[in-house]
C-alpha cells in the first residue's frame, strides 16, 4: 500500500473515534459478522475461521456475509448461523463495475447494506481481507469491535486490533490469526472445509456413473478466472490424452471430468475433443455445490491456480495444480496458496518457459492416482 492509502488512514482513524466509535469486546459476542464479499477460493480459505469461532464462542450467532456467488460454499455448514448475501464491488471476479462510484453507491446506497444497518449493530467483526473499504463498511454496518489488517489494502485505523499483512503466512492461518484477536486459542488447521449432504453425494456418484474396470477418477478444473491462471487448452488436453489413454506399463487409466462455470464451457469442449479418450465436460453444466460433491467422489484433482485446489484440499485428495502465466514463482505461490501433501503444484522449470511441460504434469497426475 502507497501513501495515498496512508493517508486515508487519518480520516478513517478520526471517524472510528468520532461517527462510529468503538466498543470493547464482550466475553461472549451476541453476534460476529465476518466480512469476506471476495472470490470462490477466498471464501474457501475462511472457512476454518468459522470453526474455530464455533469452538470458542458456541452461544453467539456467526453471521457469513459473502457474495451471493460464494454463498454455496458455505451452504450446510454447522459454524455459520446466517449466510449473507453482500454482492460488494471490489476484490472479486464477479461484480463488473468496481469503479470508486460503484463502491460509493454499494457502501452509501444497497440495500444489502441498508438491511444489515437496521439490525443495530454487531458486537464484533472480522474484514477478513483487509480494507479501507471494508473498514468503512464494518462502520457502516455498526460494528462494534473491529479486526482487520495492516498492510495490505489498508483500514486498520478503524480497527481495534489487526494483524500485519504477510507474503509468507498463508491465507487460512493469516484468518485464523485475526480470530485469535477475539480469543480463539486453539484453532483447527488451516484446511478447508465443506460440507456435503448425502444427497448431494449420491447425485454426484449417479453423474460419475459406475467405474470403468482398472480406471480412477480425475476431477479437472479447465478455468481459473483469469485467462492468466488457465493452462493452454491443447497442453492440458495433451496431458490429459496420456493420462486418459495410457501407454503400456503405466499408471492406471482415469476416467476424467472437467468441470467449470459457464463461462468455460467452450473451454471444455476442445479440450475434451483434442483429448480423446474417456474425457467428458461438464463445464457450465452442474452447480458449484455438485462440482464439490464431484470432487469428493474423486480420487484426485487435476486444476488450474483456482477454486478447485481449496476444494480438494477439503476433502483431502490427492491434487495437481499448474502453475504458470501470472503464477510462476512456485514458492511464493504456495506459501500464500498451497497445502501439505496429498497437494503439489507444478510450475515451469527453466525461466523461459511460461507453463510446464504437459508431460511433466501427466507424470504428477499419474503419481497423484497411484
Amino acid at each position: 500500500m502507497g501513501w495515498k492509502g496512508a493517508l486515508v488512514e487519518m480520516p478513517l482513524a478520526l471517524a472510528s473515534r468520532v461517527a462510529a466509535r468503538w466498543g470493547p469486546l464482550p466475553a461472549a459476542p451476541r453476534d460476529i459478522l465476518i466480512l469476506r464479499p471476495n472470490d470462490l477460493g477466498d471464501v474457501h480459505t475462511t472457512t476454518p475461521t468459522f470453526a474455530a469461532l464455533r469452538a470458542r464462542f458456541p452461544s453467539s450467532r456467526i453471521v457469513a456475509a459473502v457474495g451471493a456467488w460464494a454463498a454455496p460454499v458455505l451452504a450446510n455448514n454447522p459454524n455459520v448461523d446466517e449466510i449473507v448475501e453482500l454482492d460488494a464491488p471490489w476484490n472479486n471476479k464477479f461484480v463488473a463495475d468496481q469503479s470508486w462510484g460503484a463502491v460509493r453507491r454499494f457502501l452509501m446506497g444497497s440495500e444489502q447494506v441498508e438491511a444489515l444497518r437496521r439490525r443495530g449493530g454487531f458486537d464484533a467483526g472480522i474484514d477478513v481481507l483487509g480494507s479501507h473499504v471494508g473498514s468503512v463498511l464494518m462502520m457502516r454496518l455498526g460494528v462494534r469491535f473491529r479486526v482487520g489488517v495492516r498492510g495490505y489494502r489498508g483500514g486498520w485505523s478503524a480497527c481495534q486490533r489487526y494483524i500485519r499483512f504477510s507474503t509468507e503466512v498463508h491465507v487460512a492461518r493469516a484468518a485464523l490469526d485475526q480470530a485469535a484477536l477475539l480469543g480463539v486459542t486453539d484453532p483447527p488447521p488451516p484446511v478447508p472445509q465443506l460440507f456435503l449432504a448425502d444427497a448431494e453425494r449420491t447425485a454426484a456418484e449417479r453423474l460419475w456413473g459406475a467405474r470403468s474396470p482398472g480406471a480412477a477418477r480425475l476431477i479437472v478444473g479447465c478455468g481459473g478466472g483469469l485467462e492468466g491462471k488457465c493452462w493452454p487448452s491443447a497442453q492440458m488436453a495433451a496431458a490429459l490424452s496420456q493420462v486418459s489413454l495410457p501407454r503400456a506399463g503405466a499408471a492406471p487409466r482415469a476416467d476424467v471430468v472437467l468441470v467449470g462455470g459457464a463461462a468455460d464451457r467452450d473451454r471444455g469442449r476442445e479440450i475434451a475433443a483434442l483429448s480423446g479418450g474417456s474425457v467428458r465436460s461438464l463445464c457450465g453444466e452442474t452447480s458449484l455445490r455438485m462440482t464439490f460433491a464431484l470432487t469428493a467422489a474423486a480420487d484426485a484433482v487435476l486444476t488450474n491456480a483456482s477454486m478447485l485446489a481449496h476444494t480438494a484440499a477439503a476433502f483431502r485428495k490427492p491434487a495437481v495444480v499448474v502453475l504458470g502465466g501470472m503464477h510462476r514463482d512456485r514458492d511464493a505461490y504456495d506459501r500464500l496458496w498451497g497445502y501439505p501433501p496429498p497437494y503439489r503444484s507444478v510450475a515451469p522449470i527453466e525461466a523461459s518457459r511460461e507453463w510446464p511441460e504437459a508431460g511433466v504434469v501427466a507424470g504428477a497426475v499419474f503419481d497423484a492416482l497411484r
